[in-house]
């Protein structure tokens, strides 16, 4: 599914497969909130898969909003698109985060 062959060595902190779904907002360029999954996740970022037709420019400020797994919180990723690419039809992001996720917080959203 997800091919991150070229940056397994630089990961800061470990990354889970996930499968979050989650709303986007790229800031100068989204006009309303859209539907996005988060494919895998660490506390520095995270990967996810966008709409086909969106423009991932990279650098640009992104805002992810998420559920928390099994409760009612709601929580805001913010970051920065690092780099894009397709897989076939679909189109693949990955953000850095601006701060790093809380350890606890993370378990919650990678947790069964």
């Amino acid at each position: 599914m997800y091919n991150d062959d070229f940056s397994i060595n630089r990961r800061a902190s470990r990354r889970e497969n996930a499968n979050l779904p989650a709303q986007y907002f790229i800031k100068k360029q989204s006009a309303r909130y859209m539907d996005c999954t988060i494919v895998n996740l660490s506390r520095s970022g995270a990967g996810v898969l966008f709409p086909a037709g969106e423009t991932l420019d990279k650098g640009a400020p992104v805002f992810l909003d998420v559920v928390v797994p099994k409760s009612f919180e709601q929580l805001t990723l913010r970051g920065e698109i690092k780099r894009n690419y397709h897989e076939g039809s679909k189109l693949f992001g990955g953000i850095k985060f601006d701060s790093l996720l809380p350890e606890d917080m993370f378990i919650k959203l990678v947790a069964p």
